[in-house]
């Protein structure tokens, strides 16, 4: 299985991103909730952040559903496709974290290219050409 928190520490750094379709279609069946530690604050369920526990079948589900369906009923089948999908599903999902900060920063939850500076929480819409 891939490693999300290994993917995030690699792109978390990042001043240039693209954010797809996939992300914000994932980001909207985010399962949001309030973190009581401390002071408190909003969180995405980190256990189920789509739902479920099984968070790359949830993610397959809402990305993936005709591929999914596809090898419903044979446990083999489904084990390879988790295991090809595994690496895509896992990198989207580390992702989402910098696709909600570009979108808390911006105030847009839109798909397109984003830069910022080194260090900066400041993303912001590509210049084009």
């Amino acid at each position: 299985m891939a490693d999300a928190h290994g993917i995030y520490d690699e792109i978390r750094r990042a001043t240039e991103f693209t954010v797809t379709g996939e992300h914000l279609k994932l980001l909207r069946r985010a399962y949001v909730s309030w973190d009581y530690c401390e002071f408190g604050a909003p969180e995405i369920d980190a256990k189920r952040p789509y739902g479920n526990s099984d968070v790359i079948g949830d993610i397959a589900e809402i990305l993936d559903p005709d591929g999914l369906a596809a090898v419903y009923g044979d446990d083999d089948a489904l084990d390879r496709y988790r295991d090809e999908m595994d690496e895509r599903f896992s990198r989207i999902h580390a992702e989402t974290a910098l696709v909600l900060s570009i979108a808390l920063f911006t105030g847009k939850f839109e798909a397109g290219r984003y830069v910022r500076e080194k260090y900066s929480p400041a993303w912001r819409p590509a210049q084009e050409g």
